[in-house]
């Protein structure tokens, strides 16, 4: 028969066994109420930073950084999602709307030339360097990527072969010229998938402040090429 100082015992622990719980989940997920709170605010600020309406998709906790957080989304395009948290140092609040909206407007930019170039493209992504708006945009108007120099990416995968002819770095190299005709601080790469070889070519491309591409030459000796097996993703030969 359980004493009463056995059954106080056992509440206790499992009292202290509720609050680890409760300590560990909040740790991991975040508290419910403050997720709803932060991402309100983020919402107000973004709304008087940007002198736009925004809708939110979503709320989240960064355990990694200990930080609250949301993704929204411009009133007018539900397309153009970004994500917002709690900021660092000096930054009360960061956001990636101006990064997003830049690699939005270079894959609008670009595509003319890689349709043209390349009909039988696969893959098509632009990315960015995240924060590196915080000190080039405050707010409400944000420059274009061009203007803001910003630090983006253009990547293409297609489905075939990679021989390393002259052929071949023909297309390569036109497109890398009309990318650094648009952005001087825009890299691009490349992905051919050689499904019968199960071997995938990688090639990487400097932006133009690093080296501009003025000949296929140019473009052989600047650009990097891998090639790496598809199973293990292990390098192979060096091109």
């Amino acid at each position: 028969m359980l004493t009463a100082k056995k059954w106080t015992i056992m509440i206790l622990a499992l009292i202290l066994l509720l609050l680890a719980a409760a300590w560990f989940t909040s740790s991991i997920y975040g508290l419910p109420w403050k997720k709803n709170a932060i991402a309100k605010k983020l919402e107000i600020h973004l709304e008087e930073k940007y002198n736009e309406e925004f809708e939110r998709k979503e709320s989240f906790y960064n355990f990694k950084d200990g930080s609250y957080g949301g993704v929204f989304y411009p009133s007018n395009d539900s397309t153009l999602e970004f994500y917002a948290e709690e900021g660092f140092a000096e930054y009360k609040y960061v956001d990636t709307y101006p990064e997003v909206l830049w690699a939005r407007q270079l894959e609008e930019d670009i595509k003319p030339f890689y349709q043209k170039i390349y009909p039988e493209l696969q893959t098509v992504e632009t990315h960015y360097v995240t924060y590196q708006s915080l000190d080039k945009v405050k707010g409400p108007n944000i420059p274009r990527y061009d203007e803001a120099k910003a630090e983006l990416s253009a990547h293409f995968e297609l489905e075939q072969s990679f021989s390393n002819s002259e052929e071949q770095w023909q297309p390569i190299t036109e497109l890398v010229q009309k990318i650094q005709s648009l952005s001087a601080e825009t890299d691009v790469s490349f992905r051919f998938l050689e499904s019968g070889k199960k071997t995938e070519v990688f090639i990487l491309c400097p932006t133009k402040s690093e080296k501009e591409i003025k000949t296929i030459q140019h473009a052989k000796e600047a650009c990097s090429v891998d090639r790496y097996d598809i199973e293990t993703s292990m390098p192979m030969d060096k091109e």
